[in-house]
Order: C-alpha cells, then structure tokens, then sequence
C-alpha cells in the first residue's frame, strides 16, 4: 500500500480531510511523542510549500510546539506537483487523525 492509501487508512476515508470548506489551507495533525498532546496544523499551499526542481514536488518544514506542553517536534511534509500529501517524516511526533485531534480538544468524562 503506498502513502496515500495508508493515509486513506489511517483517516478512515477515501477522501484525505487535508482541505477545509472556504479555506486553502492544508490542515495536518502530529501527535508529540513526549506529552501526548496533539497538535493541528495548517499548511498554507500558496505560501509555505517549496518547490525541488531536482525531484519535481513540493516540500515544507514545520517547527511544532505544544501549546499546552510547549513540547517540541519537528516535522517535513513531502508533496506531489499536485499539491497532494505523499510522505511525512516527523522527529518528536507522529501524525494523527482529525479525530484524534478532537478527542484531545474535548476529552470526555
């Protein structure tokens, strides 16, 4: 399974969740290995993407910090010409779900 079917997986969608209604952003969430805690992330295509001409795709490099925690991972999102997530590589995380993401917001009980 490549990483777009793993990301399918993982979301539990044909359609990764990446884009939110009336905004560009691209929306991703890392779990940070030390806390716990999860933290949202928006990607702005017009902005924050660079292009490799060497290899044709689209890179960018996100510092994280938990708000809560103030717990710190770093992380590179790879994307094809497309604009279209194909690898992430996270140090201090790992990437999570929109649900996970809210469970963290509005824990229950």
């Amino acid at each position: 399974m490549g990483i777009v079917g793993w990301l399918k997986n993982l979301f539990g969608s044909s359609e990764l969740p990446t884009r939110q209604a009336g905004d560009k952003g691209i929306y991703l969430y890392v779990r940070l290995d030390r806390s716990g805690e999860v933290v949202r992330l928006r990607i702005d295509p017009g902005q924050d993407l660079n292009f490799d001409e060497d290899n044709g795709e689209y890179t960018c490099v996100k510092g994280i910090i938990g708000p809560k925690s103030y717990r710190q991972a770093e992380a590179t999102f790879h994307f094809n010409s497309g604009r279209m997530l194909t690898t992430a590589e996270v140090k201090g995380g790992t990437l999570a779900t929109p649900q996970e993401w809210e469970a963290y917001q509005h824990p229950s009980g």
